[in-house]
């Protein structure tokens, strides 16, 4: 069996992994942190208290910075009539019914009347929504990447918006799934083919030094 150290090895040799760091003009997507996935009671629910603490910090320097913020839930109608062939298989779709708390941002996200709220049926927040159209509009290159799960709607978010040309960067510990082996081969599949994966501190920091030199320019 291949540790993880020989694994890196083995990408780098083959020049995958290659570093996209931050562009010029940042944004932040919060992908489906709601009831229904922070409530680990719930069926497709997990405990991410600690990554909605990490997110909140990140939340507040891009608010206080003006930096677009784009957070994203799932919602179905009562029939279930929108979910396509997804919802046979993960029945726990069932619980994201339109209307009701479970499709909720969690209530202890710092969200501002100025964010963005995008309602999608599957797992990429650029997949039958207006994001590319927005962030075009907001002449954005880069998007730090958060919420959740790493390996389902995070991952087909940050595949998208690679394939439309916005830099990917997740922020790793804003970033959850419900069982640990697929947020590490989540995070560890992505930094090699589609994204830089990055701590909350590390993005922080670069966030600071370029806005802080903008503001001395």
């Amino acid at each position: 069996m291949s540790t993880t150290q020989e694994a890196e090895v083995f990408f780098a040799e083959r020049g995958f992994g290659q570093p996209f760091e931050l562009g010029e003009k940042p944004a932040l997507i919060v992908v489906d942190v709601i009831v229904g996935f922070t409530d680990s009671s719930l069926p497709m629910g997990s405990d991410l208290s600690f990554q909605i603490e990490q997110m909140n910090r990140l939340l507040d320097f891009v608010h206080a910075h003006r930096i677009p913020v784009y957070f994203t839930t799932i919602a179905y109608d009562a029939s279930m009539s929108d979910a396509g062939i997804w919802a046979h298989k993960m029945q726990g779709l069932e619980t994201l019914v339109r209307g009701t708390r479970t499709v909720e941002l969690d209530a202890r996200l710092h969200v501002k009347d100025e964010d963005a709220l995008l309602t999608k049926k599957f797992a990429s927040a650029f997949f039958g929504t207006d994001l590319v159209s927005r962030l075009i509009n907001d002449h954005v290159d880069t998007v730090l990447v958060t919420g959740c799960t790493t390996s389902g709607c995070v991952r087909a978010t940050v595949v998208d918006a690679l394939q439309y040309g916005f830099k990917p960067i997740v922020v790793e510990d804003c970033v959850g799934d419900r069982w640990p082996d697929s947020h590490r081969v989540g995070l560890f599949d992505m930094r090699q083919k589609y994204a830089d994966i990055v701590d909350c501190n590390t993005v922080l920091t670069q966030l600071a030094q370029r806005y802080e030199h903008a503001a001395k320019a």
